[in-house]
C-alpha cells in the first residue's frame, strides 16, 4: 500500500464531481427522490433509465476505483464527496444517503 495515499485526493475530487455532474444533467433531485423514495408517478420507461444511469454512474465509481487502486481511504473519499456535490445540487439528504447505502450494499 502506498503511504503517499493523499497525492489522489485532488483526481478524486475532480472525479467525483464530474460524476455526481453527469447524473444531474439526467436526473433531477425531484425525479431521484421519487424514484427512490416513491411518492409519485413515473412513468415505467423514465424509471428504466433512471435505474440505468444509477447503474451507468456505480460502474463509472467502480472502474475508477479499480484503475487508481483507491484504498479504503479513498473510497470513502470518494464517496463522501461524491455524497456532498449530490446535496450542493439540490438532492434531499434522504435521497443522498440512499443513493450512498446502494453503492455501498453493491461493494464499490
Amino acid at each position: 500500500m502506498s503511504l503517499l495515499f493523499w497525492k489522489n485526493n485532488r483526481k478524486i475530487d475532480a472525479f467525483a464531481q464530474a460524476v455526481a455532474d453527469d447524473l444531474f444533467s439526467f436526473v433531477h433531485p425531484d425525479v431521484a427522490r421519487k424514484h427512490i423514495l416513491g411518492g409519485g408517478d413515473i412513468p415505467k420507461k423514465k424509471q428504466a433509465k433512471v435505474q440505468q444511469k444509477f447503474s451507468d454512474i456505480l460502474l463509472q465509481i467502480k472502474r475508477f476505483s479499480e484503475a487508481n487502486s483507491l484504498g479504503v481511504y479513498g473510497k470513502a473519499r470518494l464517496q463522501r464527496r461524491f455524497n456532498e456535490r449530490l446535496e450542493e445540487l439540490g438532492y434531499s439528504t434522504d435521497v443522498v444517503n440512499r443513493i450512498a447505502e446502494s453503492f455501498l450494499l453493491r461493494n464499490v
